[in-house]
């Protein structure tokens, strides 16, 4: 790809420190420990601040949990909540791996209501979250017809989970 007549090569085998292609099973195991720990390592360094945020009163009742492009639709849309009586925080969730575990606990410990808001059919974060946390997140707003969340929407969806306490509230304009 990228040059005109050229060949570009890709296998699924192990590789070596120095890119040779290899089947040994002994190197397999020794790379594969050794990017685990580079990725442990990461979630040493890297500070919880850059993992995941949460932006709002830490006291809210209900907490927004979004990973995504989302972020700008959802504080508008908070403003929006706020100006009707409803106070929401929002958990702003920007690494995967290392997965900030300890730190979505802690925060998704405290609310009462917790509202999955995912551009995705199945709600991925929130089945992410359960298994890294152990924290279930009962309602999600989802969206998957390509186009992202609007402030309405996000304002629209949260109202219908509250009022009526509904699961999933799917969205979709196609």
């Amino acid at each position: 790809p990228g040059l005109k007549g050229g060949i570009f090569w890709t296998t699924g085998d192990e590789h070596d420190e120095y890119g040779h292609i290899t089947e040994a099973t002994e190197l397999r195991v020794r790379m594969m420990t050794k990017r685990m720990r580079k990725i442990e390592l990461a979630g040493q360094v890297i500070p919880d601040s850059k993992k995941a945020t949460l932006h709002g009163p830490k006291s809210a009742p209900t907490t927004l949990v979004v990973w995504g492009s989302t972020k700008g639709a959802i504080l508008d849309g908070m403003d929006e909540l706020k100006a009707a009586g409803i106070e929401t925080n929002f958990l702003q969730i920007r690494y995967i791996n290392p997965f900030p575990t300890d730190l979505v606990r802690q925060i998704l410990s405290g609310p009462s209501r917790k509202i999955a808001i995912e551009n995705n059919y199945s709600a991925q974060m929130a089945g992410l979250i359960r298994e890294t946390t152990g924290v279930a997140i009962e309602h999600r707003i989802v969206k998957f017809d390509g186009r992202p969340f609007s402030q309405n929407e996000i304002y629209e969806g949260v109202k219908d989970v509250l009022k009526d306490g509904m699961k999933e509230v799917m969205l979709s304009h196609a």
